[in-house]
């Protein structure tokens, strides 16, 4: 990326890698007068490059930092291919462009080391020169070869043997307050951070298996939601004060248990899921996503090679989810699914008939059914089709349990147990 000769600071600079050392080529930039009254800037590009990958939306780093080690110059680039501009995509480009700015303001491993108690110490011990511990050779507490690790301390993130794998978790104390709250276990030590990401000894995302919604998995989502877990990273970063105001609620995982957390997504004993509305064992039907907000379909899939600390299905050696979920399928929402907009109420052929009695709407919730309209006796509904969207209105009914009901016209049934419909 060309950077503006003006931003440079006094500095030299080489012609190989630092550290292969610095043979050669030392180059001075004089002093320039900088940005001025910016506290960080963010180069972006959208550039066809080697890591525009079938996957890779876009990807960003930090560029440079200051006295305290916060990031003040990022890049972001946006792969041409993956950009969009049809009005339905517009929210996960957006979401995107978060995603990328996040990393760019210090969400990464490679800054991990670098985070600040409140009063601006150090977490991780630096040496003599300032730097965390750095090292070139060896191996990853994962198991994985040391190309280049700069290793944080334990008080920021730390390894535990789950589920027959060595996991790394951010353990600083708004993180560890965050997953204890939302998952409904105390004895969580920390966030899990994903671990097959393709950077070596340590990921710089969240786990997807647990996380799958939040905006810094490393995985797209129907709807990225912006939780509450990475303000906390950054209140913890002693770089930023958080808002908390701005966070979203996220509903997957919530109160879910330490089993859901820390152990497998399906019992590969017993093919039980840890939470069936959330982990599936069959993708022969639709169901909703874990927040309501969409009907949802299950990642499953069959036909390719798995690991086998990763197979949870008897005598199916190719059976299972996204590699980065651990390779647990999901029940995921999806756009032609989402109960809020009301594009995707569809008739059959050119007819008016709705079928199931649906509305798509912004308070629309999806839920199980088998509502048939009466005038939709000559048409044959998808076998997969058992959910569908429609109008809620909840309420408490004086026992402290929430109840929904659906406040179509047609329909006013109350919905006392569970997300069921029933005629």
């Amino acid at each position: 990326m060309l950077i503006p000769s003006e931003h440079f600071g006094a500095t030299r600079y080489c012609n190989s890698c630092p550290k292969e050392g610095c043979a050669g080529g030392n180059c001075a930039v004089t002093d320039t007068q900088g940005a001025e009254n910016t506290d960080f800037l963010l180069y972006i590009r959208a550039t066809t490059t080697n890591y525009c990958g079938s996957r890779t939306l876009a990807y960003a780093s930090s560029c440079q930092k200051d006295q305290y080690d916060r990031p003040t110059f990022g890049m972001a680039n946006f792969c041409p291919s993956q950009i969009s501009t049809a009005p339905e995509d517009y929210e996960a480009q957006v979401a995107t462009a978060m995603h990328e700015m996040t990393h760019a303001l210090g969400f990464s491993a490679q800054f991990f080391p670098y985070m600040r108690y409140p009063d601006g110490t150090p977490r991780t011990p630096r040496d003599s020169s300032g730097r965390p511990p750095t090292h070139k050779t060896g191996v990853c507490p994962n198991g994985s070869p040391i190309d280049y690790y700069v290793e944080p301390s334990t008080n920021t993130v730390k390894h535990f043997i789950e589920r027959g794998h060595v996991v790394a978790k951010m353990v600083t104390p708004n993180v560890a307050a965050f997953v204890k709250s939302h998952f409904g276990c105390g004895s969580l030590e920390g966030a899990e951070i994903e671990q097959q990401d393709d950077s070596g000894c340590l990921g710089s995302h969240w786990e997807e298996r647990i996380f799958e919604p939040e905006y810094m998995t490393p995985v797209d989502s129907f709807r990225n939601v912006f939780s509450a877990l990475t303000l906390a990273f950054f209140e913890d970063s002693g770089w930023y004060r958080a808002n908390s105001s701005a966070a979203e609620r996220m509903h997957f995982g919530e109160n879910r248990g330490c089993d859901f957390a820390t152990e497998k997504c399906i019992n590969p004993s017993t093919g039980e899921s840890v939470a069936s509305d959330h982990f599936c064992t069959t993708n022969s039907a639709e169901s909703c996503s874990v927040d309501a907000s969409s009907r949802s379909v299950c990642t499953l899939s069959n036909g390719r090679s798995i690991p086998e600390d990763y197979r949870y299905f008897a005598g199916a050696p190719t059976k299972g989810g996204d590699d980065f979920a651990d390779f647990c399928p999901i029940n995921v929402g999806y756009t032609y699914g989402d109960c809020s907009n009301p594009s995707n109420l569809v008739f059959p052929g050119s007819t008016k008939i709705n079928i199931l009695g649906e509305s798509y709407c912004p308070n629309c919730k999806c839920t199980a059914t088998t509502l048939r309209s009466a005038d939709s006796t000559n048409w044959i509904v998808n076998s997969r089709r058992q959910t569908g969207c429609y109008a809620m209105r909840c309420y408490e009914n004086g026992g402290g349990n929430v109840s929904n009901s659906i406040i179509e016209p047609e329909y006013y049934l109350r919905l006392e147990r569970g997300p069921q419909l029933r005629r």
